[in-house]
């Protein structure tokens, strides 16, 4: 069920009224029944698989906490990271292992007898797994407590809303909040309402209207030039942020309405001033994810003597590598996440050198230029990565990256037959662009929630009309829902 569809706006609104009308201590009840149903629509086959990892995980964080030392404790909780992460591997993973080695094989002229695997992937079955994999590390860490409620768990890992893109919930944060039996609260029920509908604009304004022009490039690679490939490239990376950061709010706003704060998954990401920076900013729940479970204890083994600067470049490197494989079974997503590796292993070689570089230049006298300098080339390099998270395949990629140094004598030619004959609708994304990244520009000087509500009630609500007009209006619906970018991982 979409997020943005008639369906599912009578759903919630269904599970909204009938949740508030129950009694408090029954509605996490409700809301586990309609997850589960929200869940189950999709495919039901994989409601069994998920509540299966679930109950899993329900049993083995009570056995590690009750085991008698810490060794005991590290071989269950090993048990249940190698099960669910055998689970994610096996549904997500399996056909591309499959496909590289008949690759590998191939290319050794050795016959590879096995055919083609194709199977659904489970919807969020990459947060899901996460979610749980940190929950039975927190228990054996002593970070968290076993819960011992199987619906409230249950809720932890289901709820509607962050289950098919996130955020990735901690449990020390969700599931205290579901056992507090949050009561309505019109304020925050508002906030959520606000949430939603500017998560709406991104995706349905913004997003959606932009991804035709990006499609038009990406689908059909050989056929583009260098100025082509970056234009796209740059409206993807609008694309796709107004897309996930869309669902985010959606997803965010939907938990306040229930009395749920979410985790907030973005902070102005493509003002960010270094590599390092953008990943503070952009999708923090994995960047917090990989750091606790990943890097961290990459940089605390003693099995290898390596000076902890080397190491910790590294544990950096993998840590994105791995980021790449989890958002897809494919090389493009590997080359992704090591770029950003790279960019960031790079930069700490150097940064001795650059902050001199810019002493003796005087860059540091003049730190708004400084500023938008560094902004500029982050987004920059952001940007020259997404080249191999959009490419359908590693070779259009690699295509597009070879082509990219064509095209620039006839610049204004080549830019303009990205947009062909479709110049209202690029204009009314670039409108999109210009209304999320000036919100932005702001929330970076005030508070933009609190400036709203601070207003007249005739000045919200005028705000708000145009808000739901522009959707309803001027959505780039063109007949068909879009789904989220985020869906797929």
């Amino acid at each position: 069920m979409a997020f943005i569809s008639t369906q599912f706006v009578i759903f919630l609104a269904v599970v909204t009224v009938v949740h508030f009308l129950l009694p408090v201590r029954a509605r996490w009840i409700w809301l586990l029944a309609a997850s589960l149903f929200f869940y189950g629509l999709a495919e039901p086959i994989f409601l069994v698989q998920i509540l299966a990892a679930t109950g899993l995980s329900f049993w083995l964080g009570q056995r590690i906490e009750a085991a008698p030392d810490k060794k005991a404790k590290q071989k269950i909780m090993a048990l249940g990271v190698v099960l669910l992460t055998a689970n994610l591997v096996v549904f997500k993973y399996t056909p591309f292992l499959n496909e590289t080695l008949r690759s590998i094989l191939g290319m050794a002229h050795v016959e590879y007898p096995v055919p083609e695997l194709q199977w659904l992937l489970p919807i969020g079955i990459s947060f899901y797994t996460f979610q749980l994999i940190s929950y039975l590390v927190d228990i054996f860490r002593g970070q968290q407590k076993a819960e011992r409620e199987f619906g409230a768990f249950a809720l932890y890992v289901t709820f509607f809303p962050k289950l098919v893109a996130g955020p990735i919930e901690r449990a020390k944060n969700l599931l205290p909040q579901i056992h507090a039996h949050p009561a309505f609260d019109r304020t925050q029920a508002m906030l959520g309402l606000q949430l939603i509908l500017w998560g709406v604009f991104k995706k349905v304004f913004v997003a959606d209207r932009i991804a035709p022009f990006v499609n038009a490039i990406y689908d059909n690679p050989d056929a583009a030039n260098g100025v082509q490939i970056a234009f796209a490239t740059w409206l993807y990376a609008f694309q796709l942020y107004c897309d996930f950061s869309g669902y985010t709010d959606i997803a965010l706003g939907i938990g306040l309405i229930f009395g749920y704060r979410l985790t907030q998954n973005f902070n102005r990401p493509y003002f960010a001033t270094s590599i390092q920076d953008f990943w503070k900013r952009w999708h923090i729940s994995l960047t917090s994810w990989l750091t606790d479970y990943i890097f961290t204890p990459i940089t605390r083994q003693k099995t290898f003597k390596i000076k902890l600067f080397n190491l910790m470049l590294y544990a950096m490197f993998i840590t994105f590598v791995v980021s790449g494989l989890w958002h897809g079974a494919a090389w493009t997503y590997v080359v992704w996440g090591a770029l950003h590796g790279g960019y960031i292993v790079v930069s700490l070689l150097l940064q001795k050198r650059w902050n001199n570089f810019a002493r003796t230049v005087k860059l540091v006298d003049r730190p708004n230029l400084y500023r938008a300098l560094k902004i500029t080339v982050t987004f920059s390099l952001v940007c020259f990565a997404y080249i191999f998270f959009r490419a359908p395949t590693m070779e259009d990629a690699l295509h597009m990256v070879g082509s990219l140094g064509t095209g620039w004598g006839d610049f204004k030619a080549n830019l303009l037959s990205v947009v062909g004959a479709n110049r209202n609708e690029f204009f009314l994304a670039l409108i999109g662009i210009a209304v999320v990244m000036g919100a932005e520009v702001l929330q970076g000087r005030i508070n933009m929630r609190e400036a709203i509500n601070s207003r007249p009630v005739w000045m919200r609500w005028s705000l708000y009309y145009v808000g739901t007009l522009a959707v309803v209006l001027l959505g780039a619906f063109y007949g068909s829902q879009i789904a989220f970018i985020y869906f797929r991982f």
